[in-house]
């Protein structure tokens, strides 16, 4: 089963985790707010038509035929891309949300071939350089049920810690599976979201117990 890389410990422009430093060049941890309540949001990452929004910069290119996300199941946009060039499973991706007008995918020695739509593909919210995917198929507009399981594909804990979700990872402690990869740790179970302020359970590194961590923000 697919697990996605890993979590990025700093990406460009990311101020959360980063640490201050002070005039005897001494470090101390960014003091994050109290979470009052779990923010719920989609990542957007296109400006207009199929331009990447300012402040990304695209990489790398590959073709793909994609279909709805695994990763994030209720997100219209997302998508789960099977590259031509290699055998990376990209998720998730995201296709802009209005169609767009994208010239035939021409390589040298081959015929043009034509291209549904473009998706830009994510490790991170905060990532800003990024893989572009000229979608060649995309049945990525089936009808999507709500999912039956947790449809969150990256978590911040209320510390800044950054948890991306994982699949087919057979680890379980404290009855719970494992579910998320941190850039500090990992995460088991669902998110608890009976509360405006979401709980989920946590395991630093280091650590041998499960501590109750709260979420600051949830992307879909």
């Amino acid at each position: 089963m697919h697990r996605n890389r890993a979590v990025p410990k700093l990406g460009i422009g990311l101020v959360l985790g980063v640490s201050l430093l002070s005039g005897c060049d001494s470090a101390e941890p960014v003091s994050m707010p109290p979470v009052e309540e779990t923010r719920v949001t989609d990542l957007v990452p296109f400006s207009e038509g199929a331009e990447p929004a300012a402040g990304l910069r695209v990489i790398d290119e590959v073709s793909a035929r994609c279909e709805p996300s695994v990763l994030s199941p209720e997100n219209q946009l997302a998508r789960r891309c099977f590259t031509s060039e290699t055998s990376v499973v990209l998720d998730p991706c995201f296709v802009p949300a209005d169609p767009v007008d994208v010239p035939a995918l021409e390589k040298p020695g081959e015929e043009p071939r034509e291209v549904d739509t473009v998706a830009l593909c994510f490790d991170d919210p905060a990532q800003t350089e990024l893989t572009k995917v000229h979608v060649v198929t995309d049945n990525g507009v089936w009808p999507r049920e709500p999912a039956p399981f947790d449809p969150h594909w990256f978590l911040e804990l209320g510390d800044g810690t950054r948890c991306t979700k994982v699949f087919g990872v057979e680890e379980i402690r404290e009855n719970l599976p494992l579910s998320y990869d941190c850039d500090d740790g990992t995460l088991y179970g669902s998110p608890d979201e009976e509360k405006p302020v979401w709980t989920v359970h946590h395991l630093a590194e280091g650590a041998e117990t499960l501590r109750v961590a709260e979420v600051r923000t949830a992307w879909k």
